[in-house]
């Protein structure tokens, strides 16, 4: 008799207890929690519910194994986890961004350069742009969003390859009227163009201010020189014996 098929719930609650083992940046453990994810593709959006509360809850320290768990899944196994993984991974990514220390800022940045092919650019344009309000030495390397966006072939396609006619163009997807989404991007862009006016206004008073010492400090000059002029020395004079 065979054992009764797990609940979503249970698979949940399972794949929870064994993502807990994850305490440190561990390879071994990282690709077997992927294989477990695949294996239980049919239920991912609960996998992928565990590891996001899971990332939530944990220690800063954990927070960047568990980022790396998340892209060994996109990467490794990619279809219906990488479309659930990308609904939240902007919030995903700069939560964890304001939580841990400038070490793992730095392997956070490493392991964003490695998503341009992974999600869609639109999604890392908005990483980009939050974490460039935190951190204004984040460089914006992702594409702005266009009247047309095109989505990466290897975001929207299935597990199983299919043929593809060479002259076949990645879809378009239509942003009028624009999503929430297209409108949240667009007042983060507005934020940071306001940054960079707010930093060039302070840059141009700063040179200003000192224009204006330098002015202050040659008047000085001038007045000495003239008071130096006005002064007889007392080498020139000439004193009985």
């Amino acid at each position: 008799m065979s054992s009764p098929t797990p609940t979503p719930e249970e698979i949940k609650a399972e794949y929870a207890s064994s993502l807990a083992d994850l305490t440190f940046n561990s390879r071994p453990l990282i690709n077997v929690l992927t294989m477990l994810a695949e294996e239980n593709s049919s239920n991912a959006k609960v996998i992928v519910e565990a590891i996001e509360t899971h990332l939530q809850k944990v220690s800063t320290d954990v927070k960047l194994p568990i980022l790396y768990l998340v892209d060994c899944i996109v990467k490794n196994v990619g279809g219906t986890y990488t479309q659930l993984f990308s609904q939240n991974i902007v919030s995903t990514f700069c939560n964890v961004f304001k939580a841990v220390d400038e070490k793992t800022r730095a392997e956070m940045f490493k392991l964003r350069q490695t998503w341009n092919d992974v999600f869609p650019q639109m999604k890392l344009y908005a990483i980009d742009v939050q974490i460039s309000l935190l951190d204004p030495a984040w460089p914006v390397t992702a594409k702005p969003p266009s009247n047309s966006i095109h989505f990466n072939p290897k975001f929207l396609k299935s597990n199983q390859p299919q043929a593809k006619a060479k002259d076949e163009t990645p879809p378009i997807l239509s942003t009028n009227p624009p999503s929430a989404l297209d409108k949240e991007t667009l007042m983060m862009q507005e934020k940071l163009i306001q940054k960079q006016k707010e930093l060039l206004e302070l840059q141009q008073k700063k040179l200003e201010l000192e224009v204006l010492q330098t002015k202050v400090k040659l008047q000085e000059q001038i007045k000495r020189r003239g008071d130096n002029a006005a002064t007889p020395t007392a080498a020139g004079c000439h004193t009985e014996q």
